[in-house]
């Protein structure tokens, strides 16, 4: 690159001070207004309010080092047996102006009241299979917090920053961070950061990080960029977290980032660096560059000589389970590989990439899936190769396109005949049925133009003698325009009939296209120009070099950029939230020192200035010249009105979370009321993933059970926050910790929308017309009908599969005509299929005729083109909605309905019980998560029941013929479990129709699992269904597959008549038993009494006896002089003689 010269003449510095004069009035607004600018870093957790750089985000896993704080806080209205974890890393937010401290612009800000206002938006994932595909947001406050990385004299704060919690949510590692003001304190332009999880980074064991990939080189050779041609920078659009960028000469190294090239890495790959030369490979020069590089989500990709190798990333949350690799893997080693071929969408839950062979298996394309972290190729075509198919002797695929949509190959194929004379043909491949087909011959040599912007290829045109070299495609799925390019374009809207841009010049070789997927694109060329192209439009722009390049870099010089200089090499172009950005090596004037920067292609100035250029005059008035510029665009005020809620067609989910209030009076947060601020903040989330649970909650918030027994002591949470006694010195409000659902609508169209079947979107566009530009036509009955020159056209990408009416009325009086457009589905172009899940990619272009690059608009953040509006369209059933088992209005109805309802004894809140001999009336809700709204289901479905078992452990899993014979009515193995009053049946014959009214009889037939269930209590026997209900093919108001699989728990089925009857035998013989056994004690008790009686006397009788006779002869051996002892004798013969006589009378 070569922008600026040494000497310029004079009518290009008359360009440059035309430019400042005609320059938006930003420009001049700017002396008045700072120009200022947000700062956003990464600090881990421990590492808060010390002033270091940026951390990298690697680190996955939830910390528990929050848990503790929340048992402090024993008068907050949160759940303290709860597990609260944090994230690893917190956002540290500063902003800067020009020729200003940032140190003092921040605690200026602060204490004029500034607060950032962060907004994370988490990218959906790859594999809707294993994660909730859906568009989730949230929305933090930062809170103030004083560093300490150094004394402060001052009374309260020297150096400050605001911090927020980093969010982690499972399967996202491609994070967008909106930095927003909340309207006090100076004004800072919003700004947009990437913040993406990086996982090919390990920390070693001195705590630093190392690269798994390879080695990090610090020291940038000038050699390496310099003079060395620009390459493509290849991913998956939307879902890599991880760029690489290879084409260094002779060096096995690649650009790194994590950040879309705002900061990167040069590191050298630990690759062997082998060569597979032999005799059914061309043999070629080795070398160590890596020639292509393509990420994907975890996965990276090179080509270094004729070799493939691959890395997945260490991605815990993506694939909840180490995927990741310890090396380079080589794949398809039995190959010599000439190129590596970009996918950029993935489909069906997974990613791809071409790879086309050379050598033995010429012919052939490799086709690789990368599916949660695994990598597999398969051959294509299956059984012979392209050339054999299309009966040539000589072929060479040189470019490979996949259309993710259709399952389909378009492959540019060069063949050789037997002549020797080579041609191009676009060959179509179907990967599902193995068809392959000849789609069009690409002409020898460049149509003659004659003049024209465009040429339609019909064949009976007349050509130059310039040959068409085809080099590639490019193929955008939304609108379905495929591009050839070489030294020529070619573009086509049905991949047959094809256009020729004749704007492009035939000297010129197209080495790559960068398309923005929203109706840009730009076109770098071998030479390294620029070029653009705006679809809607047939016009081929020349951004650099041009008039308008050189008016911007001298403007650029002017104000000292560092992003500009006189010696410049481009390393690569690509698109970023649609807007154009260079990778430039630039070299400083001052050191001449290279460094590669990151800087925006102002592609709207650049087509302005050269506008400027075409249309300028010089007229003479009164002997003085005057300067005189024609503007082209034929409006002068273009305004979106009448827009419609955009969260319904966005489908975005929005949660609001601001910090803790803290008591103390300065306001600034201490390290324990942030990590509170990440456990609330993790606790949002978490309550959000587990809200898709097949009950449905009373209410429709996902937040409700954090705060539903809370609600009621809010007066005095808020009691004791004012008097400054909330314990842990903070006050959580309730009312900061919600789903936002009153999201204001912005004055622009969404980035895209979805609709579901027979859904419509509306808007209306106002414009001003610039001079005269209104007509009237006489019509039959001397009716004046008003025309306007102003005219609006719209292009439906898929015109079977969507419908657009536009209606106008002219403002006479304002100069204005007030367009209406209505974008609709037919019905027609789609199944049903899951939330979230395989869409139909479409657009529609809604286009001021004669406005393309010649419209811009004046806004703060510069120059904005106008007339041109597209808006891709998925149609399918969108993200967020889902069928739920309204368990609420189930049990009021039932107890209704039956005049009873009995619950289980054992008694379980989130899963309540139903009686068997009660008729069953299920009521189901359809709930949009995205809206907030919930209504009954009163569509058609299908219920089965899939498994069952008579406890939860025992539940199991039916087979389809098991299915069969338990649900269908046409069942005659005696094997049903249940039976409704509705006689409608599917078109199979095979299972019931049931609708918002129909109720269920449950029979349990002998044949059924749950017939003659064993009760393991003295109570009746308990079952659990899982049941899945889908409205499938028999719903035709809606493309939504709602499936729902849920457990339903009956109790007091009853026994069979067998068993029952010999419970009952056992339980009367058991009970007469008892009776009986009563019946004879109590007759015998008497008798019993007696016996039991004698026996005691006569027990006492005989140990009396026995103690007396050994005391007599004692005493007759020891005493018998004694006069003492023959009186003793004589009372005891005495006492013996009476005992006899009282045994005597009790016996008689």
């Amino acid at each position: 690159m070569n922008p600026a010269g040494p000497s310029w003449p004079r009518l290009r510095v008359l360009w440059a001070l035309t430019a400042v004069l005609l320059s938006p009035w930003r420009l001049w607004a700017v002396e008045g207004n700072q120009e200022c600018t947000w700062q956003v870093v990464l600090n881990k957790f421990d590492t808060i309010g010390k002033n270091h750089g940026s951390d990298r985000f690697f680190e996955q896993e939830p910390l528990d080092t929050v848990d503790s704080l929340f048992g402090v806080l024993v008068d907050a209205p949160i759940h303290r047996k709860e597990k609260y974890l944090g994230f690893p890393y917190y956002l540290k937010i500063n902003y800067s102006c020009k020729g200003e401290s940032s140190e003092a612009l921040v605690r200026k800000g602060h204490l004029t009241g500034l607060k950032p206002v962060v907004l994370v938006i988490f990218q959906s994932p790859v594999n809707f299979n294993r994660w909730k595909l859906e568009q989730l947001q949230i929305q933090m406050e930062a809170a103030p917090f004083r560093s300490k990385a150094e004394q402060c004299s001052a009374e309260e704060v020297c150096v400050m920053s605001w911090y927020t919690p980093m969010p982690v949510k499972n399967g996202s590692v491609v994070m967008h961070v909106d930095i927003s003001s909340n309207g006090l304190g100076p004004f800072i332009p919003n700004k947009r950061y990437q913040v993406n999880i990086n996982g090919f980074l390990k920390r070693q064991h001195d705590n630093r990080l190392q690269f798994t990939v390879g080695n990090e080189i610090f020291n940038l050779i000038p050699r390496y960029f310099v003079n060395v041609p620009s390459r493509p920078l290849w991913y998956t659009v939307d879902q890599t977290p991880v760029l690489i960028l290879g084409g260094i000469p002779e060096e096995k190294s690649v650009l790194l980032t994590d950040t879309s090239f705002s900061d990167f890495f040069l590191v050298e790959l630990s690759i062997d660096s082998c060569w597979v030369g032999s005799f059914y490979c061309p043999q070629g020069n080795f070398t160590a560059t890596i020639y292509d590089a393509i990420a994907t989500e975890s996965t990276l990709f090179i080509r270094q000589n004729q070799l493939v190798y691959y890395f997945t990333g260490n991605y815990t949350i993506l694939h909840e389970s180490d995927h990741g690799s310890g090396s380079w893997v080589r794949v398809l080693p039995n190959e010599c590989i000439k190129k590596l071929c970009p996918v950029h969408f993935h489909g069906n839950g997974s990613e791809y990439i071409m790879a086309l062979t050379i050598g033995k298996h010429e012919g052939y394309v490799h086709f690789g899936t990368i599916s949660d972290g695994l990598v597999t190729f398969q051959r294509l075509p299956r059984q012979q190769s392209v050339c054999e198919r299309i009966q040539v002797a000589n072929c060479s695929i040189t470019w490979a396109v996949y259309t993710e949509g259709n399952y389909n190959l378009l492959l540019l194929v060069e063949v050789e005949d037997t002549a020797a004379k080579k041609y191009f043909q676009m060959v179509h491949y179907d990967l599902v049925s193995d068809y392959l087909s000849i789609l069009y011959t690409i002409p020898e040599f460049i149509p003659e133009a004659r003049g024209l912007e465009f040429l339609m290829i019909l064949g009976t045109e007349s050509y130059t003698n310039f040959p068409m070299v085809p080099k590639g495609m490019s193929y955008n799925s939304f609108n379905n325009i495929l591009f050839i390019w070489g030294n020529f374009l070619l573009q086509s809207y049905d991949n047959e009939n094809f256009i020729y841009l004749a704007d492009f010049p035939k000297e010129l070789s197209i080495k790559y296209m960068v398309n923005s997927f929203h109706g840009e694109i730009a076109i770098v060329t071998e030479t390294e120009e620029i070029w653009y192209l705006l679809e809607g439009s047939y016009r081929v722009y020349k951004l650099f070099p041009s008039v308008g390049w050189d008016v911007h870099v001298s403007l650029q010089v002017m104000q000292q950029s560092s992003l500009y200089a006189s010696n410049e090499t481009m390393v690569t172009l690509f698109y970023e939230d649609n807007h154009l950005y260079q990778v430039p090596l630039v070299y400083l004037v001052n050191n001449q020192q290279g460094q590669l920067i990151k800087r925006l292609v102002p592609v709207e100035q650049l087509l302005m200035y050269q506008q400027l250029n075409r249309h300028l005059s010089l007229q003479h008035q009164s002997t003085k010249p005057k300067l005189s510029f024609t503007n082209l665009c034929p409006f002068t005020v273009m305004r979106l009105r009448d827009l419609p809620d955009q969260k319904i067609f966005t489908r975005r989910e929005r949660y609001r979370a601001q910090p803790p209030r803290v008591l103390e009076p300065s306001g600034f947060h201490t390290e324990n009321s942030l990590a509170i601020y990440q456990g609330l903040v993790y606790y949002l989330l978490w309550l959000h993933s587990k809200y898709d649970k097949p009950y449905a909650d009373p209410v429709h918030d996902s937040t409700w059970r954090w705060w539903k027994n809370k609600k009621q002591d809010q007066d005095y949470y808020d009691y004791l926050a004012s008097n400054r006694k909330s314990a842990g010195n903070v006050h959580i409000d309730m009312a900061n910790y919600k789903k936002i659902y009153d999201v204001k609508a912005e004055y622009q169209l969404p980035e895209r929308i979805f609709l579901d079947k027979g859904t419509n979107y509306s808007f209306s566009i106002f414009l001003t017309a610039r001079g005269h530009s209104f007509k009237s036509e006489l019509e039959p009955g001397n009716i004046f009908h008003l025309l306007s020159q102003l005219d609006l056209g719209v292009v439906l990408a898929d015109p079977s599969c969507i419908e657009a009416v536009v209606k106008q009325k002219v403002l006479i009086n304002r100069n204005s005509v007030y367009f209406s457009v209505i974008l609709g589905d037919k019905r027609v172009c789609f199944d049903q299929g899951i939330s979230g899940h395989h869409f139909l990619k479409t657009s529609i272009l809604v286009k001021v005729v004669g406005s393309a690059g010649y419209c811009f608009q004046n806004t703060i953040q510069g120059l904005r083109m106008q007339g041109n509006l597209v808006v891709p369209v998925l149609i399918g059933c969108p993200p967020g909605k889902r069928l739920a088992f309204d368990i609420t209005y189930t049990l009021e109805y039932s107890r209704i309905q039956n005049s009873h309802y009995f619950d289980c004894v054992h008694i379980d809140p989130e899963m309540p019980c139903f009686l068997f001999r009660d008729n069953f009336h299920p009521f189901f809700l359809i709930q949009d998560l995205v809206t907030g709204e919930s209504g009954s289901f009163r569509g058609s479905y299908v219920l089965k029941v899939v498994g069952g078992g008579p406890t939860m452990d025992t539940i199991r899993e039916y087979s389809e013929e098991e299915i069969y014979r338990f649900n269908s009515p046409l069942d005659n193995t005696y094997s049903l479990i249940w039976t409704t009053n509705n006689s409608t049946i599917t078109s199979d014959l095979a299972f019931n129709i049931m609708s918002h009214s129909t109720s269920i009889e449950w029979l349990c037939l002998e044949n059924s699992p749950c017939h003659d269930t064993i009760p393991d209590s003295i109570f009746a026997p308990e079952f659990f269904f899982k049941v899945l209900v889908s409205n499938r093919d028999v719903d035709k108001s809606t493309y939504c597959d709602y499936q729902l699989i849920f457990l339903l728990h009956l109790h007091g089925l009853p026994l069979n008549a067998k068993r029952a009857f010999f419970i009952l035998m056992v339980s009367t013989s058991v009970f007469l038993g008892l009776v009986i056994f009563y019946i004879i004690c109590c007759l015998l008790l008497p008798l019993m009494l007696k016996i039991c009686n004698t026996l005691r006397w006569k027990i006492n009788n005989i140990i009396t006896s026995d103690s007396f006779y050994t005391y007599s002869s004692s005493s007759i051996g020891f005493h018998r002089t004694s006069s003492v002892g023959s009186k003793a004798g004589s009372k005891v013969a005495v006492n013996k003689a009476e005992t006899e006589q009282a045994v005597k009378k009790s016996l008689s």
